[in-house]
């Protein structure tokens, strides 16, 4: 038994219905990681500066930077792995939703005008949908580049001060140091979210592709 128009169009609307409660559910999940996450920093870093004014900056302020921190780095790095994992599925049920918009056009055409989001289920036409203006700066823009700035931060200061702990050199160096450990980690997280969206992308095989990618 085959399912007639009017059917398939009330199956269409539930699952638009279903997955735009799914995409409002990635958010919420990656909001409150990020939030925890930031109000853990927060926290650590008003815990140390305490420590450090009750030491004078001494072996105590030390000891206690080189075992907060790294914490801090293994809480951020699960925070931006999740977080990734919240956007790519995020992106999984932006894509579909915009295929059933397209299913709307194919039944009725004169709407297709009335719609600013799009019909498309590729790159370009999720990127139109969700309003980025920077296509090739977008990593820097979403909740998981925000986190691997962060955790970066976290990074280099504990390898600066890993480093004022073992080693007698100049502060100079310790900055350099530091601020290397911060460049890396950058790109390190970069690199991994862009090959993270790319093979997610691959794994989609779009149908309605946008006008100027269409073969």
């Amino acid at each position: 038994m085959k399912a007639d128009a009017q059917q398939i169009l009330t199956f269409m609307i539930t699952e638009h219905s279903a997955l735009q409660t799914a995409r409002g559910s990635t958010i919420f999940e990656a909001n409150g990681r990020t939030t925890l996450y930031l109000s853990s920093v927060s926290s650590a870093l008003v815990a140390l500066a305490f420590v450090g004014q009750m030491s004078e900056m001494g072996q105590a302020f030390l000891l206690f930077g080189l075992l907060l921190f790294p914490t801090l780095f293994f809480i951020g790095l699960v925070t931006f792995v999740r977080v990734l994992e919240t956007a790519l599925e995020d992106m999984r049920y932006a894509l579909e939703i915009n295929r059933i918009r397209h299913y709307y056009t194919e039944i009725a055409p004169q709407m297709a005008r009335y719609f600013l989001q799009s019909t498309h289920d590729d790159m370009r036409g999720m990127q139109e949908g969700l309003g980025m203006v920077l296509p090739r700066g977008q990593l820097w823009l979403t909740t998981a580049g925000m986190v691997s700035v962060v955790n970066s931060v976290l990074l280099g200061v504990f390898v600066s001060m890993l480093v004022t702990a073992f080693i007698e050199t100049s502060i100079g160096i310790v900055i350099a140091l530091g601020v290397v450990t911060f460049v890396v980690s950058v790109l390190l997280h970069t690199r991994y979210q862009r090959v993270a969206w790319e093979k997610a992308m691959q794994q989609i095989k779009p149908l309605f592709p946008s006008p100027s990618t269409r073969e």
